[in-house]
């Protein structure tokens, strides 16, 4: 893959990432919340997860791949180091999402290091399958969106915004890997 459109996607994804940060941001203050350090926090580690995760994900470099897994390994021993520690208190939720994020960055980084070089050939079918992976993973987070709002609607469950946004971060991201290993073993999407 050429340098521009490595930087090219890097870019975007850290742009998007920002976007959706920044909306999160004016979500709390227009709901009336305060946006304490902690939640400036949060937001700046996940600015800087986003970004490294997009960089490992598209840099096929083993040295940068290194350097990723050694600083989420130093995210994860960081933030779970200052999370325990009864001195950080209001921060303790930013110095969780640190560990979290960087637990995630030394995984992906990990199995990145793993892979085969040519693991990650991509051709017309390839970007075919996962174009229709990502859309039917977006048909059934939508669906499931509806269904967990009419169950509410007529109190049938009890839904908090944790247990909705919980159950779509995880559907979405696993839906899509499993419509995407399904069409890849099939062949085609049709």
């Amino acid at each position: 893959m050429e340098l521009s459109t490595i930087n090219r996607r890097i870019a975007v994804t850290a742009g998007l990432g920002i976007a959706a940060v920044i909306t999160a941001l004016l979500t709390v203050l227009m709901s009336g919340g305060d946006p304490g350090a902690d939640v400036i926090g949060i937001s700046l580690v996940i600015i800087v997860g986003i970004t490294l995760v997009a960089v490992i994900k598209t840099v096929e470099k083993k040295n940068i791949l290194y350097i990723c897994l050694i600083i989420g390994l130093l995210m994860l021993v960081a933030g779970s180091a200052l999370a325990v520690i009864p001195a950080s208190g209001d921060n303790s939720a930013s110095f969780s999402a640190m560990a979290i994020m960087g637990l995630i960055m030394a995984l992906i980084a990990a199995v990145s290091l793993r892979k085969p070089v040519d693991y990650d050939i991509r051709d017309e079918r390839t970007l075919k399958v996962g174009t229709w992976a990502i859309s039917y993973s977006w048909y059934l987070a939508y669906l499931m969106v509806i269904l967990m709002f009419w169950l509410s609607f007529f109190g049938i469950a009890a839904l908090s915004a944790e247990a909705v946004l919980g159950v779509l971060m995880l559907l979405m991201p696993v839906s899509a890997a499993v419509f995407q290993w399904y069409f890849s073993k099939r062949g085609d999407v049709y």
